[in-house]
């Protein structure tokens, strides 16, 4: 490898991913990234920083993953994209979600991905749909807030941002993680997390004892959102999807309760059948 590329290299940033590297890449330094991987890697990533960019499109971060005996992928960040707050309409009054560390959190998610596909075919199945890796990738996003920060307040701000964007945009229930997330905040004490030194060992706890969720019940949920929430005026059907409702509640009560207080939350619940 040239001086040069050994320049580019140290200058970069890269985390370990089991024994591989991720090389975290700011969209502004995209070229001296790519130059930074052997031919036979780059082939694998698209062919022209545009079509990287196109990609990216309006996210604060992408993963790329890598089949390479030392590299497991990389990861494109735009901070400029990064959100600050989340709004949400209900009934008319517009709340604002503020958030905190989102960059943090978003890295933290992306690199699950990679951590994630590093143990398919070991502790996790060979084969994993595209809802199972977000919400896997969401999984040790909990583990990595239990371990930097003591506690789980940011974990539960992921919670209420899933919960957010599937209720003000139905295609980001492909991201609606909160019925997997919540099995595990409510299951496990920050401590008990973060007494886990590594994710895998984690993994190994979990992954048996959790209750995933069928594609056509994640349908249901996201046609009784739309209903719900949407902007569009719907016919009022009371008994509609009248199954999902109570479980749903149980799924958005956390959120609601956070953005209305609890009194309003409940009665809004109660109005709607979700408790």
């Amino acid at each position: 490898m040239s001086l040069i590329a050994l320049t580019l290299i140290s200058s970069l940033t890269w985390v370990p991913i089991g024994d591989k590297q991720a090389l975290i890449c700011p969209l502004a330094q995209l070229s001296q990234c790519l130059a930074t991987f052997p031919t036979q890697v780059r082939k694998q990533l698209p062919y022209s920083e545009a079509l990287f960019k196109t990609e990216l499109g309006l996210r604060s971060a992408m993963v790329l993953p890598i089949d390479d005996s030392h590299f497991s992928g990389l990861i494109l960040v735009n901070e400029r994209e990064t959100p600050d707050f989340q709004l949400l309409n209900i009934d008319g009054t517009t709340y604002q979600y503020d958030l905190k560390e989102q960059a943090q959190l978003t890295l933290w998610h992306e690199l699950g991905h990679l951590e994630n596909i590093g143990l398919q075919g070991d502790i996790l199945p060979n084969e994993l749909t595209a809802y199972q890796h977000e919400w896997l990738a969401d999984i040790y996003l909990i583990w990595r807030i239990a371990k930097a920060k003591g506690n789980l307040d940011l974990a539960w701000q992921q919670y209420h941002r899933r919960n957010l964007a599937a209720l003000t945009n139905s295609q980001y229930m492909s991201h609606w993680t909160s019925p997997m997330m919540i099995q595990v905040l409510k299951k496990y004490q920050v401590s008990q997390i973060a007494g886990y030194s590594q994710y895998r060992d984690f993994v190994v706890n979990f992954y048996s004892q959790i209750t995933q969720i069928e594609p056509q019940n994640l349908r249901e949920y996201s046609s009784l959102m739309q209903r719900t929430f949407g902007e569009a005026v719907l016919q009022p059907l009371p008994e509609y999807l009248s199954w999902r409702k109570p479980e749903l509640g149980r799924f958005l009560a956390p959120t609601l309760i956070v953005l209305m207080g609890e009194a309003k939350a409940h009665d809004w619940l109660v109005q709607n059948s979700m408790l």
